[in-house]
């Protein structure tokens, strides 16, 4: 999960720098500070194999171009009968900006994550459905803090990145329900929140 926030991360604050005129320098940045909750549950009730993934993420974005908030949840829901080997459910729904309300706490403690009438897009019935989300989660480990800081030089440019994130196990549980079917009858299998924050300054150099 470490890891998931570091490549969001990355991926979200990859800037190309605008054109430089000659002889000018160009400078790019910006910083990301934000909190993310994340939760998987994968179990078996009777000959059905269920697997259920949501994360939720809200950003405060600052920099170059201005001042921004930047907020997704994405949710994976795949089910398969064990004995037929036949897949009875798997896709995705998306749900960005305002659509979902997630509160987390200063010292990742308690969060909640509501969401409703996400449309699931089901990829093996080609078919759509909504889907309603009311999560609880609860800290539980000792928060983790992991930081890093990488400089790049390169001719006519200079790119310097630092992260730092706390992260802290929880437990989750509450109801992820679509399609006459409850995904979440118990605690989630692993769940972890998150505060990230990223920034990057790119220094673009042109000489005639």
């Amino acid at each position: 999960m470490r890891r998931f926030a570091v490549a969001a991360a990355l991926a979200t604050l990859a800037i190309a720098a605008a054109p430089a005129h000659a002889g000018t320098k160009t400078r790019e940045h910006v910083k990301i500070v934000g909190n993310t909750a994340v939760a998987s549950w994968d179990y078996t009730q009777g000959n059905i194999l269920t697997f259920v993934n949501v994360v939720a993420t809200q950003n405060d974005v600052s920099g170059t171009g201005g001042q921004a908030q930047d907020a997704f949840l994405s949710l994976a829901i795949s089910q398969s009968d064990i004995v037929t080997g036949n897949v009875l459910i798997t896709g995705v729904a998306f749900v960005e900006g305002n659509n979902f309300t997630m509160t987390i706490d200063k010292d990742l403690n308690t969060a909640t994550l509501h969401a409703q009438d996400a449309i699931f897009q089901d990829d093996n019935s080609f078919t759509f459905f909504n889907v309603n989300i009311d999560l609880t989660f609860t800290g539980t480990g000792e928060a983790a803090v992991m930081k890093s800081h990488e400089n790049l030089r390169e001719p006519g440019l200079k790119l310097e990145s630092h992260f730092e994130g706390t992260f802290r196990d929880a437990t989750a549980s509450g109801s992820i329900f679509g399609k006459n079917i409850l995904f979440t009858p118990m605690p989630a299998t692993s769940a972890q929140l998150q505060f990230n924050k990223f920034g990057s300054m790119a220094i673009t150099t042109t000489t005639p």
